[in-house]
């Protein structure tokens, strides 16, 4: 077992994109971070450019899940966040969904959590963790742009954070979530569509973006290391908007 004064961290979906930014930013940070992906090779890549451990589970699926935490405990002990960030905007154009592309969705935005919190919930290993979900503001309201099938299924997220936080938390496990805006990175959709010249950031995103630039992987790591420790243990079954004041739901 490795032990580490601040801690041990599971974050599904982390052998790339914004999981792999929360995982390095939490080794920095001095914590243990148990890494995961899809795919072997990424993951092989991930764990050798981080220096950590981390296994290959399809989190769409409820015994990969099973299995992730089971290895995470065997490796680390108890594990003190969990951050569910398993999800994809990928989708198709409203009114081309068919019931195959519903499900495959769902699974990956909605279920990969459910998925994974059942199995943190089987375990009798690990106590009092602090669960932050990786949402959507496309969760919260209308995006232009954003797939249907998306957007519902953020939605959906959404809804059980703040419905199923209550009954987490009479098991010892804290549960809350992120609805992020905008999120720039080296490799993102958004670093695609500039390097392709396929948007002006100033004239298409930031007329709605009131701070005038993109979040960046630190601003959601703040954020959920936040909701992780104990400064923020008032706060549950909350979905924080981290979007530079995009949305204007009330």
């Amino acid at each position: 077992m490795i032990i580490t004064k601040k801690g041990n961290v599971l974050v599904t979906g982390s052998s790339s994109g914004l999981g792999y930014h929360l995982a390095d930013l939490f080794i920095k940070d001095d914590f243990n971070v148990y890494l995961n992906g899809s795919s072997s090779s990424r993951l092989l890549k991930a764990k050798d450019s981080l220096s950590t451990l981390g296994m290959v589970a399809d989190v769409t699926k409820q015994k990969d899940c099973n299995m992730l935490i089971k290895n995470c405990e065997k490796s680390f002990g108890n594990i003190d966040i969990l951050i569910c960030n398993v999800g994809s905007g990928s989708s198709v154009q409203a009114g081309k969904e068919n019931l195959k592309e519903w499900k495959r969705v769902f699974d990956i935005n909605f279920f990969s959590t459910v998925n994974t919190i059942n199995a943190l919930l089987n375990s009798s290993r690990s106590k009092q963790t602090a669960i932050v979900c990786i949402s959507s503001i496309c969760g919260n309201e209308f995006i232009p742009g954003a797939p249907v099938t998306y957007s519902v299924s953020k939605s959906a997220l959404n809804a059980y954070v703040k419905n199923y936080s209550k009954f987490l938390m009479s098991k010892g496990f804290r549960l809350n979530g992120i609805a992020c805006g905008n999120i720039l990175f080296k490799g993102s959709t958004w670093d695609k569509k500039i390097k392709n010249k396929k948007l002006s950031p100033k004239k298409d995103v930031f007329n709605d973006v009131p701070v005038s630039r993109f979040a960046s992987p630190l601003d959601i790591f703040n954020t959920v290391k936040f909701l992780s420790n104990k400064d923020s243990s008032f706060i549950c079954g909350s979905v924080v908007e981290v979007d530079g004041g995009q949305t204007r739901s009330l």
